[in-house]
C-alpha cells in the first residue's frame, strides 16, 4: 500500500504567507504522496523513487522558495524569475534542467470566477518542480494517475510528468475557449433581437477575456517549439511525439482564439448597425410624419394670416367642413403613397 503522510491544510491569511507544499514520490510499482510546510523535505529523490514531484502554492514567502531551488541547484537567475511575478511566457533550457513559465487560466472561488496565475516548471533527470501563486490548479487528474497507476504519468519519467503539467494547461484553454464561445452566441443572438448597452458591456467584457486568453497562450507555440527542437536533450525519445501534438493542440487555441476576435468585431459592427438602423427608422418615422403633416400646416398657416379685406370664400357656409375634408384627403392620400412604396 502506497504511504500516506498527514496533511498540512491552511487558509485564511496563513495561506498566503505560507506556501504549501505537496510531494508525490512515485515509480512504475509505488508512490508516497504528503503535503507539509516545512522545507528540509525539498530535496532531491533518494534512490528507488523514479520522480519527486514537489508542488509549490504560494511564492510570496522567498526565503521557502530560494531554498528548495538552491537544494536543487538552480541557478539565481532562474529562482529570480520564479519568484517575481508576472513574467513572461517563456523556457529556458540549461544544461542539468529547463524551466517553463506558463500562465494557467482556471476558475477558482464560490463564483467560480476567472484567474490567471503564473506557474514556473523546473524538472531535470528525476525530479519535477511546480510554483504557482496561489492555491488551486488543473492538476487534478495528474494526482490521480499518480494515485491510481492509470495512464502512463507513473510509466514516464520527469520529462513526461513535465509535458503532462503543461499539457494540462493547455487542455484546460479549451474548456475556458468553449465558455467563452457559449457567451458569444449568447450575446449574439441577444444583440441581433434588442441592442443595447448592456448587451454591449458584456461583448466588451467577453473581449477582454479574450485578449487576456490570447496573451496567455500565443507565446505557448513558442515554448512547445523550443522544447521540442533544443530540449531533445531533456527529453526522452517516447515524449517527443507528445510534444508535436501538443503543438498541434496550441495551433488550435490561438486559431480559435483569432475567429473568436474577428467574431466579436463583427459583434460591434451589428451593434453599431443595429444603432443606426434602429435611428434611421426613427428618422424616416418622423420625416413620413410631418410630410402628411404639411399640407394642413401649410392650409392652415395660409387661412391664419390677417388681411384687411377677408377671402371671399369663407363667406360661404359649407366651407369649413370642405377645408377639413381636404386637408384629410391629402393626409389619407399620402399616407397610401407611402404606404405602397413601402415607406411606412
Amino acid at each position: 500500500m502506497p504511504a500516506e503522510r498527514v496533511l498540512v491544510s491552511q487558509t485564511g491569511s496563513e495561506a498566503t504567507s505560507i506556501p504549501k507544499i505537496t510531494v508525490f514520490d512515485y515509480s512504475q510499482s509505488e508512490f508516497n504522496q504528503w503535503s507539509t510546510t516545512s522545507v528540509d523535505v525539498c530535496v532531491p529523490p533518494p534512490k528507488g523513487v523514479t520522480v519527486r514531484w514537489i508542488n509549490v502554492d504560494g511564492i510570496r514567502n522567498h526565503e521557502v522558495v530560494e531554498h528548495i531551488c538552491q537544494c536543487f541547484g538552480l541557478h539565481p537567475l532562474t529562482i529570480e524569475d520564479i519568484t517575481t511575478p508576472d513574467q513572461q511566457p517563456k523556457v529556458e533550457i540549461l544544461p542539468e534542467y529547463a524551466l517553463i513559465i506558463i500562465k494557467m487560466i482556471h476558475h477558482t472561488g464560490p463564483d467560480s470566477r476567472m484567474v490567471s496565475e503564473q506557474v514556473s516548471i523546473v524538472f531535470g533527470k528525476d525530479y519535477v518542480l511546480s510554483f504557482q501563486e496561489i492555491q488551486g490548479d488543473v492538476f487534478d487528474p495528474i494526482r490521480r494517475s499518480i494515485t491510481e497507476g492509470s495512464g502512463r504519468v507513473r510509466r514516464g519519467k520527469a520529462d513526461y510528468l513535465a509535458y503532462g503539467l503543461v499539457d494540462m494547461i493547455v487542455d484546460f484553454y479549451f474548456s475556458i475557449l468553449t465558455e467563452i464561445g457559449e457567451k458569444i452566441e449568447d450575446a449574439q443572438e441577444q444583440l441581433i433581437a434588442n441592442p443595447s448597452t448592456e448587451i454591449l458591456r458584456d461583448v466588451y467584457d467577453i473581449k477582454r477575456k479574450v485578449i487576456e486568453l490570447r496573451r496567455s497562450t500565443w507565446p505557448v507555440r513558442e515554448i512547445v517549439l523550443a522544447l521540442e527542437r533544443d530540449g531533445v536533450q531533456m527529453f526522452e525519445k517516447t515524449t517527443l511525439p507528445y510534444l508535436r501534438d501538443l503543438y498541434d493542440h496550441v495551433i488550435q487555441i490561438t486559431d480559435h482564439i483569432e475567429i473568436y476576435r474577428e467574431w466579436l468585431a463583427s459583434m460591434l459592427d451589428i451593434y453599431l448597425s443595429s444603432i443606426t438602423n434602429r435611428l434611421n427608422e426613427v428618422i424616416k418615422f418622423l420625416t413620413v410624419l410631418s410630410t402628411i403633416a404639411l399640407p394642413p400646416t401649410v392650409i392652415g398657416s395660409w387661412y391664419g394670416m390677417n388681411f384687411v379685406n377677408q377671402m371671399p370664400e369663407l363667406n360661404w357656409p359649407f366651407f369649413y367642413p370642405a377645408l377639413m375634408a381636404v386637408m384629410f384627403s391629402m393626409m389619407i392620400v399620402l399616407f397610401i403613397i407611402f404606404k405602397r412604396r413601402h415607406w411606412i
